[in-house]
């Protein structure tokens, strides 16, 4: 979640000491610990409830999609059977006609 590099958090734990004082950082870190694992304990119980929630409507959406996509393969492929093959006719450049009249 946060993204400190060791100098940086070495800046704000000086910081912290320099603001709060010896006696009250130490107890000010434990809190904001104690928060942060409630918070991640919090947005993982609410994933896993997401998850859980919209597991089967997303299967049956798959299901559903699969069958489609089946149905319509197999239309393509019985139109592509009954259709006939084209004529090939190759292409020649028109022409010239001379206007002599």
């Amino acid at each position: 979640m946060f993204n400190f590099s060791g100098s940086e958090l070495m800046f704000l734990l000086i910081l912290g000491l320099v603001i709060l004082g010896p006696e009250k950082l130490p107890t000010v870190l434990r809190k904001m610990g104690r928060f942060y694992g409630e918070f991640k304990r919090m947005t993982n119980d609410a994933q896993s409830d997401f998850r859980q929630a919209f597991a089967e409507p997303l299967r049956d959406l798959q299901s559903a999609a699969s069958e489609y996509k089946s149905v319509f393969q197999d239309a393509a492929g019985e139109i592509a059977d009954d259709s006939p093959e084209p004529d090939f006719v190759p292409w020649q450049p028109p022409t010239e006609t001379s206007n002599d009249s």
